[in-house]
């Protein structure tokens, strides 16, 4: 008989971290009576373990790890009519954090078994699915520091904002980009664009951009080129959540955008936190509550 839970965890690489989480959730999902079970894979099989799984008789895909992770499953989950279980063992977990979900493990768990199925919204890039934001300019170059902070004073929020300060003090990129959205066409020079359809994000950074998804867009932001110091001056403006729309970056809403890049045809670009090289030119579109995921249910009154 086939498992009605399939749960994919990211190996960190052979970190302590997924046997800890593995333990835990054969407690939680064994005391269900529920079939279960549990792949451990890492970041380069996620896609391919999720694919399997999917093919399967389950009705809920799991994934446990960072929004890279989260997105990989997701896609599978997506494409195979799969609802999706989240559990957030990342950095940041904005996705899960946009959804309401708890943080802690067995928590999250207890969600994918009591929970009530939700239509979220997320991004479509060029056919594939994208849960929170893609950037391309600076951004990628903080990942890039990022990754290397990582690997050499290990994963934390600390050395996360560490390369943004970094970064700040190198001089700006200046992308010429052309963006054809549903309202029209328009050339800039910028040294950051980002889509974002991630509600939590907006607030927690103080972005604006909220009034797109009412209207179920995302929201576009074209950083403002001012000199030598932009990058420094957003960075600290970000890290203090005192961003100031308009002054600092355009906001746009649109359910639909294709990004063409001027100069360059081919740039490194960030997708849901991780780094990847994308081809100009990219087109993006809102797909409205088209991802089934568990979510808290909503307690009577609230």
């Amino acid at each position: 008989m086939a498992n009605s839970i399939e749960i994919i965890l990211n190996a960190r690489s052979g970190s302590q971290q997924a046997q800890d989480s593995r333990e835990i959730l054969e407690k939680v999902f064994g005391e269900s009576g529920r079939t279960f079970g549990i792949s451990v894979a890492t970041g380069a099989e996620i896609g391919r373990v999720a694919e399997e799984k999917a093919k399967s008789d389950c009705e809920i895909l799991v994934a446990g790890g960072g929004d890279g992770t989260i997105c990989g499953v997701a896609e599978a989950a997506r494409k195979h009519g799969k609802t999706l279980g989240v559990l957030p063992l990342g950095t940041f977990n904005y996705f899960a954090k946009n959804l309401g979900l708890p943080l802690e493990l067995e928590e999250a768990a207890r969600v994918i078994l009591e929970g009530e199925p939700v239509g979220a919204s997320v991004l479509d890039l060029d056919g594939r699915l994208v849960l929170n934001n893609s950037s391309i300019g600076i951004h990628p170059a903080v990942l890039l520091k990022r990754r290397k902070l990582y690997r050499r004073w290990g994963r934390n929020q600390l050395n996360a904002y560490l390369s943004v300060l970094i970064t700040a003090f190198q001089p700006p990129p200046r992308l010429r980009v052309r963006l054809a959205t549903d309202e029209g066409e328009i050339v800039r020079e910028t040294p950051l664009l980002m889509i974002c359809a991630n509600a939590f994000q907006m607030e927690a950074f103080s972005l604006g951009g909220k009034e797109c998804l009412a209207e179920e867009k995302f929201a576009l932001y074209v950083a403002r080129m001012s000199g030598r110091f932009t990058i420094f001056r957003l960075g600290l403006r970000t890290l203090i959540g005192c961003l100031r729309p308009e002054v600092d970056y355009e906001v746009i809403c649109a359910s639909d955008v294709t990004i063409e890049t001027l100069r360059r045809r081919r740039l490194r670009a960030a997708v849901d936190g991780e780094l990847e090289r994308l081809d100009s030119p990219m087109r993006f579109r809102i797909a409205p509550r088209q991802l089934r995921v568990l979510a808290p249910r909503e307690k009577p009154g609230g």
